[in-house]
């Protein structure tokens, strides 16, 4: 018979969290957020911003936008319909965008600029 641990079932338990929290680290993360603000005009003359929305994701715009100041780490990139849909793309916006006469932004897409 061996002797018992001297640290007992404890010890065991701080080395399996530990080998997990080592686990997680390796997968890959959720998205970043860009750093900054973005705000925009709607077509009521509404104005609203987004606080350090995360890249990648599209973010469907409250109203039909006109204007557009983006105060992000990221590029912007504006779409005519809601879903961010392919070939729906305005314009990129690095730091302000106003819609020539006809255009409205419904939706927007922040992504790194490296």
């Amino acid at each position: 018979m061996g002797l018992p641990s001297k640290f007992g079932k404890a010890a065991g338990a701080g080395i399996t969290a530990l080998a997990l929290l080592a686990l997680l680290a390796l997968l890959p993360g959720t998205a970043q957020a860009a750093i900054g603000r973005a705000s925009y005009v709607t077509v009521a003359g509404k104005i609203l911003s987004i606080e350090r929305p995360d890249s990648g994701a599209c973010i469907q715009l409250q109203d039909a936008t006109v204007r557009f100041e983006n105060g992000t780490s990221d590029r912007a990139y504006l779409f005519a319909d809601s879903a961010c849909g392919a070939g729906s793309e305005i314009e990129g916006v690095d730091l302000i965008w106003k819609a020539p006469a006809g255009v409205q932004a419904l939706s927007v897409r922040f992504q790194p600029t490296g």
